[in-house]
């Protein structure tokens, strides 16, 4: 059975980005990308099954790599979001994400929520 693959695009230092590599490391593959070009340059070399967008609280280019990514790509987004606003996150929905997870929380509630994403774009890209 293959791993699940993940890309997630984040800023190098974002606190997220190590939270997700412990909590995905034995699970699925995952790949890192620095910013929307990095990543459609992954997707074109190896499509993961889903993009994970990290954001931070100080940040405010995840809704633009949330637009730049649906644009280019039908896969799912999720955001994983620490610390943001909820204006911050509406506007990534808006901009095409799927979903959005707040962490810090429960690595099982992670790992069940994005999975529940894949099976909503699995089912979507059947019909």
């Amino acid at each position: 059975m293959s791993q699940t693959h993940y890309l997630l695009i984040s800023n190098q230092d974002s606190p997220t980005r190590v939270i997700l590599s412990n909590v995905l490391s034995r699970l699925a593959r995952l790949s890192m990308a620095a910013g929307p070009f990095d990543a459609l340059a992954a997707i074109r070399e190896a499509p993961p099954d889903a993009l994970l967008v990290a954001f931070d609280e100080e940040e405010q280019d995840a809704a633009v790599i949330c637009r730049t990514l649906r644009r280019r790509s039908n896969l799912p987004i999720v955001m994983v979001v620490n610390g943001a606003t909820r204006d911050q996150v509406t506007r990534g929905y808006r901009l095409g994400a799927d979903a959005h997870v707040e962490i810090p929380c429960d690595p099982r509630v992670f790992r069940a929520r994005v999975a529940a994403v894949l099976r909503q774009h699995t089912v979507k890209a059947a019909s």
